[in-house]
């Protein structure tokens, strides 16, 4: 006889850990994060050469004043030797050009 279980729990949401608490308990300073990003996203040809990533985009990011894009966040993840995929939003970034714009 096959064995019926009990209706699955409804999944939670994960614990949420700030970026800069991650920053903090690895022992880095936003200026060592920006030069990690900085070389991650070069080798993956996704800045321009010369590009850097400031700290102050790596401290509007922490603080939720600008979004990330998944490049960002998974470059962010090697800094901290995490998984490319082990940080994630739900950030969407807004459209380019005028699509959307209302005269």
């Amino acid at each position: 006889m096959p064995r019926t279980y009990p209706q699955p729990r409804t999944l939670k949401s994960p614990p949420h850990v700030s970026l800069r608490a991650l920053r903090t308990v690895s022992g880095l300073t936003l200026e060592q994060v920006a030069l990690s990003v900085t070389e991650e996203l070069h080798r993956r040809k996704v800045l321009k050469a010369g590009a850097t990533v400031s700290r102050g985009t790596l401290s509007a990011i922490e603080s939720g004043l600008r979004g990330a894009s998944v490049d960002m966040l998974e470059a962010l993840a090697v800094a901290y030797g995490l998984a490319p995929a082990d940080i994630v939003t739900d950030y969407q970034p807004r459209p380019r050009g005028l699509e959307g714009v209302v005269a």
